[in-house]
């Protein structure tokens, strides 16, 4: 008998779509200021900056073309839905965040050999706009931060802001004492933090593709909690993993002692009762067996 304990996809907000295509054309404001204030004062960091903001701008056009996708119902091609419409635009972005990184440490280091004549105000002035602008979009995405997708965007939003104080510390050091190699350093420092940024997050991306669970959930205490409900006598063919990034499934046989139809299928409801309160599994495809019945081969059965 199989029971499928499907979950209503989140609905959002009305706002939200608005919200993420403000973030996006302020990016793209903050990428074209940084382009021309780069170009005009010779500043790397400024360079730097703009393409990570470019990137942004990027990813947010891909959440919002994917929030849009996501809204489709499941089809015959389609049956799980479009929801992981969005890890793979993060997979794709997050690649190209790897390529900038590599890209921009090689000019920081070939700056810093050979450092090159910064403009610091046309740094003090591009930074402060664009510390503004980041400021105003992490905060348009502040509200729908409780949706992983969001959040990563929101995070990238508020590095971004800590990442245009930077640029105006270094002007401001190139106006006050003229250290050139500031500006490539802080380029370096931009690249690192891209790279460790990339990498957190494509783990995450990487995770839901290869359908695994969650990183923190206890596998051996469901299966533990599930074997002392009663009426159950064993659990076996327990797999558990993430359709998208908000939404944790999970599928497994169920050993029962009941024999009468209605007080099976009431176990099963308990049993999905228990996976949602306990377990945060919003899906559930249990099929039960009679516990006498049972005659799968245990070493053929996967427990991670």
């Amino acid at each position: 008998m199989h029971a499928h304990g499907h979950a209503e996809q989140s609905k959002n907000p009305g706002g939200k779509g608005k919200r993420l295509l403000g973030a996006l054309a302020l990016n793209v404001g903050i990428t074209v200021a940084q382009v021309v204030g780069g170009l005009v004062s010779g500043s790397l960091s400024l360079l730097a900056d703009a393409a990570h903001n470019a990137s942004d701008a990027a990813s947010l056009g891909i959440s919002y073309a994917a929030w849009r996708i996501s809204k489709r119902k499941p089809d015959r091609r389609r049956t799980f839905g479009y929801a992981r419409a969005e890890t793979v635009g993060a997979l794709i972005n997050l690649t190209t965040l790897f390529v900038i990184a590599i890209y921009l440490a090689y000019e920081a280091v070939s700056r810093l050999l050979d450092p090159p004549q910064v403009g610091g105000w046309t740094m003090v002035i591009v930074g402060a706009i664009a510390f503004v602008e980041d400021a105003i979009s992490a905060w348009l995405l502040w509200k729908d931060r409780g949706s992983l997708n969001i959040k990563s965007a929101f995070l990238h939003m508020f590095a971004d802001t800590l990442a245009t104080v930077g640029v105006i510390v270094g002007g401001v050091l190139i106006l006050l004492y003229d250290i050139a190699w500031v500006d490539p350093l802080i380029t370096a420092a931009i690249s690192v933090y891209i790279f460790i940024h990339a990498w957190h997050e494509i783990r995450k991306a990487i995770a839901v593709l290869m359908e695994s669970a969650p990183k923190d959930f206890d596998y051996e205490r469901l299966e533990a909690e599930l074997r002392g409900m009663e009426g159950v006598k064993d659990v076996h063919h327990l797999h558990v993993w993430q359709p998208d990034e908000e939404r944790i499934a999970l599928e497994a046989h169920v050993a029962v002692t009941e024999s009468d139809l209605a007080a099976a299928d009431a176990l099963r409801r308990r049993i999905q009762q228990r996976l949602r309160e306990n377990f945060g599994v919003e899906h559930a495809t249990l099929q039960l067996e009679p516990a006498d019945a049972i005659r799968h081969d245990r070493s053929l059965v996967g427990q991670g």
